[in-house]
């Protein structure tokens, strides 16, 4: 069986208007717009929506004052070289989106839907992604220090290129999840790993973790 990849995210991206900090508003639909050079630290963006947009060199927030992007939708949209000490999404959609170059700490967004997005070269330090729904994702030449995919629905997710450090998926359902190369120092959740995909040495060095989750004594 061939384990499909992820199907890249489009964009359309022409000419596009120039964004303000007093454009973000909660409910907001802004389509087709720039943001550049932004510090966005306790704007409230909840339930807005963001189509066909680019956001270049923003912060999203210190840690105890990020932007709120709670339900926020994000569609067609380009992220790059940004920060997020705090990354506050849960509920939100992300749909279509690219996203290189940026540091994210802590990113609060589980409970979300993505569907085609693209990680490049990104540093994040943790990801809540429970209960989400992940189709056509991959993280590519990306440093993970956690990812939390618990009772997470996951198909057609790769890591191309990456390191993760631990890797979370208790109760998770996965489907053409591509996991070769990752070498975890900490897997939660083995016994969820039906539908991943790994490679021969992962397999020997998984092997204690299958056996202690199964219940065979290796001597």
């Amino acid at each position: 069986m061939v384990t499909s990849a992820p199907r890249p995210p489009k964009l359309s991206l022409g000419d596009l208007i120039q964004g303000y900090l007093g454009d973000i508003d909660p409910e907001e639909f802004l389509e087709g717009m720039e943001f550049t050079d932004l510090n966005l630290a306790e704007a409230d963006a909840t339930q807005a929506t963001f189509l066909d947009c680019r956001w270049s060199n923003v912060n999203f927030g210190d840690a105890e004052a990020p932007i709120d992007l709670t339900g926020a939708r994000i569609s067609g949209t380009e992220i790059t070289d940004c920060r997020a000490d705090t990354w506050t999404m849960s509920r939100g959609n992300l749909l279509h989106t690219a996203i290189s170059g940026t540091r994210i700490g802590a990113g609060v967004v589980y409970d979300s839907v993505w569907e085609k997005v693209r990680f490049t070269n990104c540093r994040i330090s943790y990801l809540n992604l429970r209960e989400s729904k992940l189709t056509d994702v991959e993280f590519r030449d990306c440093k993970i220090d956690e990812i939390d995919l618990d009772r997470a629905k996951v198909s057609r997710v790769a890591f191309p290129g990456s390191s993760v450090g631990v890797f979370q998926c208790e109760g998770a359902t996965l489907g053409n999840v591509d996991i070769r190369g990752l070498e975890p120092h900490r897997i939660s959740g083995v016994h969820s790993l039906r539908g991943a995909t790994i490679d021969d040495t992962q397999l020997m060095l998984f092997a204690e973790l299958f056996a202690s989750e199964l219940g065979i004594t290796v001597e």
